[in-house]
């Protein structure tokens, strides 16, 4: 066997981690589209494939455990394609459940470079595994607990798992979905194509033969660092800085040479920043992906039906605003969905559907991203936000009475500000919308609220492209430049 260096051991380790995060992010859509197709079986190859690349390469740098927990799921799912083992809910639920833990155990990697002690986890999986597919010698299912809060400035892997496994208990069955927690509609996202699995040092099992016959997908890119990328960007912002100094030179020039060399200058430099900032976009269906999980487990906790739609997940910005924009819009639909959708029994008493509908669609308009984040649920009661923003001592009564129902809505946005009556592990703590809003603003953001008691709530998000480039109008007074951000114009 060939030996290795401590860095290239350290490289391997990273390609790994990266490559096994591209599959698991995934998986959560995968899933949640097999549920609603049981039958499908290019899905479930699809699933198989990506298990089977993680279970490859952390056999071959050394992961035991995560290596045994994807082993588990890679022969539940062989069952599915060979032998015709139905893939009912608690399957489903089974498998997630093993997704989130090789997540948690490739979040310990990262942060420690040891998957620490996980027996118990990957007992806790094989035992679920195994329940759910023996259902008549297992006990009953028990009801999901609901998704952890997402804790603001802490590294979070969005709620869909906790930091510890659960008390072990014997042969546990997996919390399956209720009848009125089935996701009626996901986004129809196309998962990225499976790398070929150049490392993988055992052949594939004989279960994996239909996967086997897909082939080896070639890539045409590479990996760059992100920080190579922010030097890049750097370096053109520095470079554009030159190039409007010397076109201001070259205009006042009577040589038609320098004239046109500084023109070429010009177009030049604008179409190497431009590429530059292709190479940090990202579309926003990374963020959206794992909002079908989310939706699912947030129907299992409440015991809500939930509709999810998503439009616009092709719509790119700038990765760093990818990555300040997520917890915002994950806690947006947790707040949704606990205080915002209605129980079935009592939607149909209003003459609603008994399915609740989260609709999110994202979009470009006037050189920024625009997310929008609807519910048809009961809407805010801007009475009820009145009274506890007077209670609170936000505002006066005097205030109150004439303030407009716009601005009182806006008022959920203040810290400690909650009109729940109840008090659950999802939201309704009175924190988090505040964040929410610094978060938003903290990007150059904005972040508007539109509500009709009984009928539902609009959350509207817009954020620029990139950070890398803002904007601006040139103003002069005196001897004065100042520059003003488009983004904070209003008219001129």
């Amino acid at each position: 066997m060939a030996s290795f260096s401590e860095e290239e051991l350290k490289q391997l380790l990273g390609e790994f981690l990266r490559e096994s995060r591209e599959n698991l992010d995934g998986l959560d859509g995968r899933f949640i589209e097999l549920e609603a197709a049981p039958g499908d079986r290019e899905i479930i190859k699809d699933i198989f494939r990506r298990m089977h690349t993680v279970k490859g390469g952390s056999g071959f740098v050394g992961l035991k455990q995560i290596e045994k927990i994807a082993h588990a799921a890679e022969e539940v799912l062989t069952h599915a394609l060979d032998d015709g083992l139905q893939v009912t809910a608690a399957l489903t639920s089974a498998l997630l459940k093993a997704v989130d833990a090789i997540s948690q155990l490739l979040g310990r990697v990262e942060t420690s470079g040891a998957e620490g002690e996980a027996a118990k986890l990957v007992q806790d999986v094989k035992a679920a595994l195994h329940a759910a597919q023996n259902p008549a010698a297992a006990p009953a299912p028990e009801p999901a607990a609901a998704a952890p809060e997402p804790v603001p400035g802490e590294n979070q892997n969005w709620g869909l798992f906790d930091d510890e496994p659960a008390p072990a208990k014997a042969a546990p069955a997996p919390a399956a979905p209720p009848a009125a927690a089935v996701v009626a509609a996901a986004p129809k996202t196309e998962a990225p194509a499976p790398k070929a699995e150049a490392a993988e040092p055992a052949p594939a099992p004989d279960g994996a033969k239909s996967a086997a016959k897909e082939g080896v997908v070639l890539e045409s890119s590479v990996r760059i660092d992100v920080n190579l990328l922010d030097k890049l960007m750097n370096l053109v912002g520095e470079l554009v800085l030159a190039r409007n100094q010397i076109v201001q030179f070259t205009a006042q020039s009577e040589d038609a040479g320098i004239v046109g060399s500084g023109h070429r200058l010009s177009l030049v430099t604008t179409e190497l920043q431009e590429n530059i900032m292709k190479t940090r976009m990202q579309p926003i269906g990374t963020v959206f992906t794992k909002f079908p999980r989310i939706i699912r487990d947030l129907a299992v906790a409440t015991g809500k039906k939930l509709q999810l739609e998503i439009e616009g997940q092709e719509t790119e910005l700038d990765r760093t605003i990818v990555d300040s924009i997520r917890d915002p819009l994950v806690h947006i639909i947790r707040n949704s969905v606990d205080h915002g959708i209605e129980l079935p029994n009592v939607r149909q008493q209003r003459g609603k559907p008994p399915e609740g509908r989260v609709f999110i669609r994202a979009f470009h308009e006037g050189g920024q991203v625009n997310i929008a984040i609807s519910d048809d649920g009961s809407g805010i009661n801007v009475a009820k936000v009145k009274a506890k923003a007077v209670e609170r001592g936000l505002i006066t009564a005097a205030e109150a009475a004439v303030m407009s129902d716009s601005q009182a809505r806006m008022l959920i946005f203040a810290a400690g500000l909650s009109t729940a009556e109840q008090v659950t592990n999802i939201s309704g703590r009175g924190v988090g919308m505040d964040v929410v809003r610094s978060r938003v603003e903290r990007i150059g953001g904005t972040i508007e609220l539109d509500s009709e008691l009984g009928k539902g709530t609009t959350l509207r998000i817009r954020i620029p492209l990139t950070l890398a480039i803002i904007p601006a109008l040139i103003v002069g007074t005196g001897n004065e430049m100042f520059a003003i951000p488009q983004v904070n114009l209003h008219e001129l």
